[in-house]
């Protein structure tokens, strides 16, 4: 099935153009893993614009989640919140934005099954230029979330002229 999305994940690149691969790079899509009637959980990645001009990462979609918002999390008065991040999220032109836990991070709500480690998911990530990509998205346990077991290490997924890997920054 992994291998299923991954060939659906170069499809729709293809058909999205080299417009697209040359603005992002995506890395490795993580979702944590959730117990037997839990219905939420986070979603975690990087995304590079290798584009020259700034945008926006503004929302997501998944199949799997009645509905999808991408969150902060804030200190207030020395308390940590999560709240939905208004506007979305500014990728700087040449720059790089990490979703990570504790930090910016996609929320999927409303789950109708499991997630299962393992398993391999489709999210869409669409941003403020009218750009949208389909990535396919691991589901792990929550230690392996960033790991080398997550593939959160830099490696290159490329599907289609769409690369996969993870980097450092935030905001």
């Amino acid at each position: 099935m992994t291998r299923l999305f991954a060939a659906i994940g170069a499809l729709l690149m293809a058909v999205a153009g080299p417009a697209l691969a040359d603005m992002f790079k995506i890395g490795s899509v993580q979702i944590r893993a959730t117990a037997p009637g839990m219905a939420v959980t986070g979603g975690y990645v990087s995304i590079t614009n290798k584009g020259h001009a700034d945008d926006r990462l503004v929302a997501a979609s998944a199949e799997f989640a009645k509905r999808v918002e991408i969150h902060e999390m804030i200190h207030d008065n020395g308390v940590m919140k999560m709240r939905q991040r208004e506007g979305g999220i500014h990728i700087p032109a040449g720059g790089t934005v990490t979703l990570k836990p504790g930090g910016l991070h996609i929320m999927f709500m409303g789950l109708g099954e499991t997630m299962v480690p393992g398993e391999t998911r489709e999210v869409t990530l669409e941003f403020e230029s009218g750009h949208k990509v389909a990535v396919p998205a691991m589901v792990l346990k929550p230690a392996d979330i960033g790991t080398k077991a997550g593939h959160g290490d830099g490696h290159d997924h490329s599907h289609g002229g769409h690369n996969h890997s993870a980097s450092d920054s935030a905001n």
